[in-house]
């Protein structure tokens, strides 16, 4: 039998999980929101919470609901991933939104759930962002958001 890091990546890369997340769940950044998307997908199925809280969006840490993680990743089987479409997200960007469905087992058959979702990439690492989480935001004098370079008072704090 094939160890993890020998089969094909849960991601649905086509990729073998040595050349695909296992790169990031060891601490390398992924380039792109997709493939940040694709390695959260694999934490769920590996049931990596540290990775999952390491990936979402610091400035949302303080309302991450971190017991409801968990029991989300302990009581769901995740069974595969569908990339439908990513909108921005590469290496230069700054934003991106990846759209997919996350086919997992409940009862006898399987669903899906389809989300899309907004990625930010903040000192050069990309982050996932809950809709439903509020942010803390930047410091008058501190570098905007959006990457431009200018403080977030002269960008889009205003």
């Amino acid at each position: 039998m094939k160890s993890l890091s020998e089969s094909l990546c849960p991601c649905g890369s086509g990729q073998v999980y040595s050349h695909c997340c296992e790169i990031f769940h060891n601490g390398k950044p992924a380039p792109t929101a997709e493939k940040l998307m694709r390695s959260r997908f694999c934490a769920y199925y590996l049931k990596n919470t540290v990775y999952l809280l390491e990936t979402t969006w610091p400035r949302q840490h303080d309302g991450l609901n971190k017991s409801g993680i968990m029991k989300r990743v302990d009581t769901t089987e995740w069974t595969r991933l569908d990339v439908v479409r990513t909108e921005a997200g590469q290496t230069e960007d700054s934003k991106g939104v990846v759209e997919f469905k996350a086919w997992f087992k409940e009862g006898a058959g399987e669903s899906a759930h389809h989300e899309t979702s907004d990625f930010i990439r903040d000192n050069g690492r990309w982050y996932f962002i809950y809709p439903d989480i509020p942010a803390k935001l930047p410091g008058r004098n501190d570098p905007c958001l959006c990457g431009s370079g200018k403080k977030y008072k002269k960008c889009c704090g205003c």
